[in-house]
């Protein structure tokens, strides 16, 4: 099975997330709904850079290697310039300043022709705080956008069905979806 998850560390780096005041998040200027591969998670005493970038994997029996977008994170110091992505791009700093209750990771399990062929991919960062829900999510498996979407109570993923339609070798592939959400 190819493994297109956080590392272990990178999951206890955004445990600590837990209990902190989640105080902004920052990215290219001009949009804070779709960033291109990264942005900053500043907590206060910290920041956290969470990445989305492609990655070469291996795929036996399917592909050799396919770039596939994986999410990373890493901490950093909070009061280290953050750098955009796009070249010659300005940050801005989107505030929060809300206490988080729990940080979540929504995981899809991709089984390919029974089987066949299996990935297990990262599709979103769910933070929840007392008044809304942070959902820090990919698009479809090539795509190094973060989509940003905030809403009181529910969180938004990349659905299921789009998931199958990447993978399924227009038609010629059957694929399942299992989904899980793992709370941190």
């Amino acid at each position: 099975m190819v493994q297109a998850v956080f590392k272990k560390e990178m999951l206890d780096i955004l445990k600590t997330m837990k209990g902190k005041t989640f105080c902004s998040y920052e990215c290219h200027k001009t949009d804070a709904t779709r960033i291109y591969g990264k942005c900053r998670l500043n907590m206060g005493t910290f920041a956290i850079d969470l990445y989305n970038y492609t990655q070469g994997l291996p795929f036996p029996g399917y592909f050799e290697v396919e770039d596939i977008s994986v999410f990373s994170c890493e901490l950093v110091e909070k009061n280290s310039v953050f750098t955009p992505c796009e070249i010659g791009a300005s940050s801005h700093i989107y505030l929060v300043g809300e206490k988080v209750k729990s940080v979540e990771i929504v995981n899809d399990t991709i089984c390919i022709d029974q089987g066949e062929y299996e990935i297990k991919m990262d599709q979103a960062l769910i933070i929840k705080t007392n008044e809304n829900v942070y959902s820090f999510y990919k698009d479809w498996m090539f795509s190094e956008i973060i989509n940003v979407h905030v809403d009181r109570k529910m969180a938004v993923v990349y659905e299921e069905e789009n998931v199958k339609n990447d993978w399924d070798d227009d038609g010629q592939s059957k694929v399942d979806i299992i989904r899980t959400t793992v709370v941190l």
